[in-house]
C-alpha cells in the first residue's frame, strides 16, 4: 500500500504534521525530528530513539525492537519481514522513506497492538513458507490485521448513535446535520502508516478502514497521550480476541475528508453529496 510516488515527490518536510489534521496524534514524535532541517533523519537516528526509551518496546516473543537495514529477498522463514520482527525484534526500515518512517513513529503509539499484529502473522505465515505455498494466499484474518495496519484507524466515541451512523453509512446525518457534537463525541486516530503516508498529498476518495469503540465520556476528556494508552490497550484486547475483527469487511470504511476541518471544501452541506466519495453502503450478497 506504501506509494512510491509519494516518496519520489514529497521530500523531506520536518513541519510535515502541518499538511493535514491526520498527524496530530504524533506531533509529539514529530518534534524529535525538526532538527532535520534540509536532510532525511538516518537509521541511526532512529535507533538512537528507541535507545533512549527508559524502557524498550518489545514484541511478545520478547525481543526488544530495533532498526536496521533492509535485507535483499528472504530465503527462509525467519527472514521474511515480520518473522524476523518476531524472533529477533529487527525492523527492516529503507532510507529515505516516508512509508518505513511512519511505520517507526506507530511502534511508539500503538506499542501493545503493533506487537500482537505481528504475533498473529506469525503461525499462519510459517505454516505457509515453510510449506512452499503461495505466500500471497493468506487467511481473512492476516487480510484484516494488513489492512488495519497500512490503512487503519479507530475511532471513539461516546455516543454510540454516531459509531452506529459510520457502521450504516449515514455520512450527511453525521457530518453535517451532528456537526456540532463531533468534536465533542467522536475522535478518529490514524493507525495505519500507509495512511499517514497519504496526509502528506491529501485527496477526495481517502478512506480508512476503521475499528469503532464506544468510551466513556471520561476518555474523551482525557489528554493527547493518555488517551493513545488508552486506545493501544483497548485495540490489543479486542484484536486478540479475535471476536469481532476476523476478516477485511469487518472493519468500517471511513471518509476521512468529511470530518470538519479536514478538507477546506467541507463547510457546504453539497460537498457530502458526493456520493463516489460518500458512499450509501455496501452491496449485500
Amino acid at each position: 500500500m506504501f506509494s512510491q510516488k509519494i516518496d519520489a515527490e514529497k521530500e523531506w518536510d520536518a513541519d510535515f504534521v502541518a499538511l493535514s489534521p491526520i498527524f496530530e496524534p504524533l506531533e509529539y514524535l514529530a518534534k524529535k525530528y525538526s532538527h532535520f532541517d534540509n536532510q532525511w533523519p538516518a537509521l541511526e537516528d532512529y535507533q538512537s530513539e528507541l535507545s533512549s526509551l527508559p524502557e524498550p518496546i518489545k514484541v511478545l516473543s520478547g525481543q526488544s525492537i530495533k532498526i536496521v537495514a533492509q535485507a535483499g529477498k528472504p530465503g527462509h522463514f525467519h527472514e521474511h519481514y515480520a518473522p524476523r520482527i518476531y524472533l529477533t525484534g529487527e525492523i527492516q526500515t529503507r532510507t529515505e522513506n516516508w512509508h518505513d518512517f511512519f511505520q517507526f513513529l506507530t511502534w511508539f503509539m500503538f506499542p501493545k497492538t503493533k506487537a500482537v499484529i505481528n504475533s498473529l502473522h506469525i503461525p499462519a505465515a510459517k505454516a505457509r513458507i515453510e510449506n512452499n505455498e503461495d505466500p500471497g494466499r493468506r487467511s481473512p484474518i492476516e487480510n484484516m490485521l494488513s489492512l488495519f495496519d497500512e490503512g487503519g484507524a479507530v475511532i471513539i466515541s461516546s455516543d454510540e448513535s454516531m459509531l452506529q451512523m459510520i457502521r450504516d453509512f449515514q455520512w450527511k446525518e453525521l457530518f453535517w446535520e451532528r456537526r456540532e457534537e463531533l468534536e465533542a463525541k467522536l475522535k478518529l486516530v490514524t493507525f495505519g502508516h500507509a495512511l499517514y503516508e497519504k496526509g502528506l498529498s491529501t485527496y477526495i476518495g481517502m478512506t480508512a478502514n476503521c475499528i469503532l469503540i464506544h468510551v466513556d465520556e471520561s476518555v474523551m476528556q482525557q489528554g493527547e497521550r493518555a488517551q493513545l494508552d488508552y486506545i493501544d490497550t483497548e485495540l490489543a484486547q479486542i484484536l486478540q480476541s479475535a471476536e469481532i475483527y476476523k476478516k477485511p469487511k469487518d472493519l468500517s470504511p471511513f471518509p476521512l475528508l468529511g470530518l470538519p476541518g479536514w478538507h477546506e471544501d467541507n463547510e457546504i452541506e453539497t460537498f457530502y453529496d458526493n456520493e463516489r466519495y460518500f458512499r450509501p453502503g455496501r452491496k449485500k450478497a
